[in-house]
């Protein structure tokens, strides 16, 4: 393999983003336990791709002004550091300081009501006007409405010289550099100058449908509060839900006529308990009164682990054990520590590393 001096790390976390066969599992626990530049080595080491992989990944972020991160990294964002399932690599245009305000996820259908878009456009001024962030998946419909609607506050102070508004926060389903949809174009623009476009995907990878559950996954982590202005049941937008229900996220949902077919989703939602929000007051409400999620908390995001399953997170907790390891220092069956890694795994507080099993710890 050639070695090419002066590639920087995350051009290597980048291009092993890129490997055939690299799941997301695979790339967390590489970069978890390696530096990019030594996982990428390990990962090719049996075949023809060279270093020059990485030269083409690093010269093409920076033609397209996309700036990357990865797990390891001290930039990484807290609040997606501890996540169940934490993207291993980011790729993002814009600040991650905005990231340090308070956040509001939103998302909604594809094909709102006239309602519903001028909700969306309301709640994005006032949470501008207010010095809190939204996050959505800028996708037709209520994505990108309300991020029209902060747009919109923004160009409207943007004479008075305001020097503090809430920031636009994008998650995408595919490249930066590949625009989706593409009416969307402007916002994609305005969104990556003004707050921060984020994607998990590399330059060049189209949004292929099974993407955006991937995406969901990061709007809700990225979020304090999720909201859904309209949905029907089995929208898209309760993909997010549920990753926000998972992660112990409070969701809330805008009330809508039981005749209207987007608001199908929303309406079961608040009957099955989510609080209802019928002006963006009940969002400033809701952030005063939880502030677990902000940057500069400590709140621990995974849900905590059954008492039963506590003394084998404890025995991984000084370095990698096998199972084998832990059979003998806890005197529990085999089937019974399976079981208990297996949920600890799932909700996040392990990791397997070819059977060396070990605690993913503050």
């Amino acid at each position: 393999m050639s070695k090419l001096l002066g590639l920087p790390a995350w051009a290597y976390a980048a291009a092993l983003s890129q490997l055939d066969g690299m799941t997301p599992k695979k790339l967390r626990i590489a970069l978890l336990h390696e530096d990019p530049e030594e996982a990428w080595a390990r990962a090719v080491c049996d075949s023809v791709i060279t270093d020059e992989a990485v030269a083409r990944i690093c010269e093409r972020c920076e033609q397209e002004n996309i700036e990357v991160v990865y797990i390891g990294d001290p930039n990484y964002p807290r609040a997606l550091r501890y996540d169940p399932t934490p993207p291993a690599v980011l790729f993002y245009r814009g600040s991650l300081s905005a990231l340090q305000q308070r956040r509001v996820g939103i998302v909604g259908t594809r094909s709102p009501t006239p309602s519903g878009v001028y909700t969306a456009r309301e709640f994005g001024e006032q949470l501008a006007a207010n010095e809190i962030a939204v996050v959505s998946g800028l996708a037709r419909g209520i994505d990108g409405a309300v991020h029209h609607g902060m747009k919109l506050h923004y160009e409207e102070v943007a004479h008075a010289g305001h020097g503090a508004l809430g920031k636009p926060i994008g998650v995408v389903a595919c490249g930066l550099d590949v625009v989706y949809p593409k009416s969307n174009a402007g916002l994609w623009a305005w969104v990556g100058d003004c707050g921060l476009l984020v994607s998990e995907y590399g330059p060049g990878v189209q949004p292929e449908p099974y993407r955006f559950p991937q995406r969901n996954r990061i709007i809700a982590a990225l979020s304090e509060v999720v909201v859904v202005v309209e949905s029907r049941e089995s929208g898209g937008s309760m993909l997010t839900v549920a990753e926000a229900i998972r992660r112990n996220i409070e969701v809330f949902a805008v009330p809508g006529s039981p005749r209207v077919a987007s608001a199908g989703g929303t309406n079961l939602l608040i009957q099955q308990g989510c609080g209802p929000v019928t002006s963006v007051d009940d969002l400033f409400a809701a952030l005063a009164l939880d502030h677990r999620r902000e940057s500069r908390s400590n709140y621990e995001t995974r849900v905590a682990p059954d008492a039963h399953d506590q003394d084998v997170l404890l025995a991984c907790t000084d370095g990698a054990v096998t199972l084998d390891h832990l059979v003998l220092s806890l005197n529990r069956p085999l089937h019974d520590i399976a079981v208990s890694l297996g949920r600890l795994e799932a909700l996040g507080w392990v990791v397997d590393t070819n059977g060396w099993w070990e605690a993913l710890m503050r």
